[in-house]
């Protein structure tokens, strides 16, 4: 005998989550529908490993963020936009493009929105690594390859909340552009968030060089800017900053974990 169809939860009405308001804010809330992983170590490294988020950003937290030195209130401003995101979600499903130069902590706020809405919401999040999408969608081209261009980008189009990160790496051409355009405007049309970093500026005015629209072309770059809040992170290289204290260190003194 078929089992009935009882329908959408009658609390949540199907999304998965409950909207609270307090003193007029109004703030979702996993649902007793949809399990939110524990805090244990075991539940979360489960999620960190189904996130597909590489070890090195493991332990990337927005509590070990550090908002230092001359830009200390950019990186305060990206940390409270990134943690806002996190909170807020689902009541908003546009997603975070963060821009700055290599090293200033893009991809750990980035991976600390994961890990905030996977333990806390139970949210299914996916760390991508866009230039690794591509070599290997490319290395689909070769029918000896054993995965199909399919299977490699299902879990990207298709997870609630995505992270694409590094975007532009990869040097422009007609193939990147009509990839990253499938990817993005998949996305957009069915409502998933999705985050980004990038090491490109937004605009030439500053004299950076190429811009990211140049990198990823203006369809995809229009199609960001339409999905996303810009989110601009300005800092020193967090990495250079600590291999010029490592020459200033005495004996015993511990050096800070890299996770920019």
């Amino acid at each position: 005998m078929a089992e009935l169809d009882e329908g959408p939860c009658a609390h949540c009405g199907g999304t998965g989550f409950v909207i609270l308001e307090h003193e007029g804010a109004r703030r979702a809330r996993p649902c007793g529908c949809r399990r939110a992983p524990r805090s244990g170590r075991t539940e979360i490294q489960e999620f960190l490993e189904s996130a597909r988020i590489p070890r090195r950003y493991h332990e990337c937290e927005f509590e070990n963020f550090a908002a230092y030195g001359p830009h200390q209130l950019s990186l305060q401003g990206a940390k409270t936009w990134a943690g806002r995101f996190a909170e807020e979600y689902p009541l908003n499903d546009r997603g975070l493009l963060l821009i700055g130069p290599p090293g200033v902590g893009k991809t750990h706020l980035a991976v600390a929105t994961l890990r905030r809405l996977g333990v806390e919401k139970g949210v299914p999040c996916l760390f991508c690594d866009v230039q690794d999408l591509l070599r290997q969608l490319q290395a689909t081209f070769d029918r000896q390859s054993g995965m199909s261009e399919l299977e490699l980008l299902q879990p990207v189009l298709q997870s609630e909340v995505a992270l694409l990160d590094d975007l532009g790496g990869r040097q422009f051409s007609p193939w990147v552009e009509e990839t990253l355009s499938h990817i993005v405007t998949t996305r957009y049309n069915e409502g998933r968030s999705t985050l980004v970093t990038t090491n490109y500026q937004d605009d030439a005015s500053a004299g950076r060089g190429t811009t990211l629209k140049e990198r990823i072309g203006p369809r995809v770059y229009s199609r960001l800017h339409e999905m996303c809040h810009l989110v601009k992170v300005e800092a020193q290289d967090f990495r250079q900053t600590i291999k010029r204290a490592d020459h200033h260190l005495g004996p015993g003194i511990e050096r800070p974990k890299e996770s920019r």
